[in-house]
């Protein structure tokens, strides 16, 4: 086979924002002076370790990319739901979830809204992680994040405000966090790998998962100032 991954991220598009399925490894597609390079960095030993073990490395990544990872993002939604209550909306998406506010809902039109917050893979546009789980536990280039989502129509003019400082300065102290590198806005839920390890031997994630409700209340906490931005960005748009 080529060099790819297991699988490709789906990416359909509803309300003007992708709806993530897994995130998977990026196609690693070298020219051949670049793959003589890396294979003379490898280390001998390790090498030989992961042919010897290809069978169950593959079976593992394998779960990993699929059964565990749609469970934990499932464990994850339901955190998420026993904070946001109504009037706050949970709606699944794919392996994952946006929380939707009425006030934030558009003026016209059908769709999730002039903005929700969603859980979602955080990190630079070329990159994904290996797996959901993967993301959530921080290994690898991205992290697992509760991010404030604007519909594609209002996108351009939500970046200029993300990156004004005085704007956002209470969000930021509220807990929110900037990705300068992608211009996005989000909570951060950061799950520790020896509890999710813990949650999936004892059958019950509801532990490891805890920083996703947490994440939720800090959310619920600063919607006056999600408001202020919100309606910033509308003001731009139609130019009020």
């Amino acid at each position: 086979m080529h060099d790819q991954a297991f699988h490709r991220e789906i990416d359909l598009h509803v309300d003007g924002g992708p709806l993530m399925g897994p995130p998977y490894a990026k196609d690693c597609i070298m020219d051949h002076e670049q793959r003589m390079a890396a294979a003379t960095k490898v280390d001998s030993e390790r090498a030989a370790k992961i042919v010897r073990n290809i069978e169950q490395i593959g079976e593992d990544g394998t779960l990993a990319i699929d059964v565990l990872s749609e469970r934990m993002m499932k464990s994850a939604v339901e955190a998420i739901s026993k904070v946001a209550v109504a009037p706050w909306q949970v709606i699944e998406v794919e392996w994952a979830a946006r929380i939707v506010c009425p006030e934030w809902k558009m003026a016209r039109g059908v769709g999730t809204g002039d903005a929700w917050l969603e859980l979602t893979e955080i990190g630079p546009e070329d990159e994904e992680g290996f797996s959901w789980v993967s993301v959530a536990v921080g290994v690898g280039p991205t992290r697992l994040g509760l991010e404030l989502v604007f519909r594609r129509g209002l996108q351009e003019y939500a970046e200029s405000a993300i990156f004004d400082d005085k704007l956002v300065a209470t969000l930021l102290k509220l807990g929110m966090m900037r990705d300068d590198t992608s211009s996005r806005l989000f909570f951060p839920i950061d799950i520790q790998a020896e509890l999710l390890a813990q949650g999936f031997a004892t059958n019950d994630l509801g532990k490891a998962l805890l920083p996703a409700g947490k994440a939720t209340e800090q959310a619920i906490t600063a919607k006056a100032e999600l408001d202020r931005l919100i309606g910033h960005v509308r003001s731009l748009a139609t130019g009020k």
